[in-house]
């Protein structure tokens, strides 16, 4: 079996994969994971300091948010590629945001030019984890909030 990615569209890839991997249940039923869940487990992941709401994460399904950072979708990924069925390919960022790791670099680089990125992302790297943490809760707020904020071309 492979994966079907619809091409850029990132909310019917990220319910595609809500859709296609799933877990056995203590009756042996095939279930899919919830988004309670799954929201849940990526905030639980000592790997990474990446937080997500269970309404965060219903916004990216339904479409209301299309704009997730990197380390949310990342850490969607890794959710996801750890409970794939072994036959499957691996899932990564990039089958999320339906480009190629070369183009996800690139785009990183990109915002990596701007100035404003670069200090933002200087200052966290400053930080301990426990304000890191705080700050990506922050970030992950104002992103449900969905409000455009005005360009600051200085």
């Amino acid at each position: 079996m492979n994966w079907h990615r619809p091409a850029g569209d990132f909310t019917e890839g990220l319910n595609g994969l809500f859709a296609s991997v799933t877990f056995q249940d203590d009756n042996g039923r095939t279930q899919s994971y919830s988004t309670p869940y799954v929201a849940r487990k990526i905030t639980e992941d000592p790997s990474h300091d990446t937080t997500v709401s269970r309404v965060y994460l219903a916004a990216l399904r339904s479409g209301r948010n299309t704009n997730p950072t990197i380390a949310v979708v990342k850490a969607i990924a890794k959710f996801f590629d750890e409970r794939r069925a072994p036959e499957m390919p691996p899932i990564t960022a990039a089958y999320l945001l339906g480009v190629e790791e070369v183009e996800e670099h690139e785009e990183l680089e990109r915002k990596l030019t701007d100035r404003q990125v670069r200090t933002i992302a200087m200052r966290a790297g400053e930080m301990t984890p426990a304000m890191r943490r705080q700050l990506l809760r922050m970030l992950d707020a104002l992103d449900e909030q969905a409000v455009p904020a005005p360009t600051d071309r200085s």
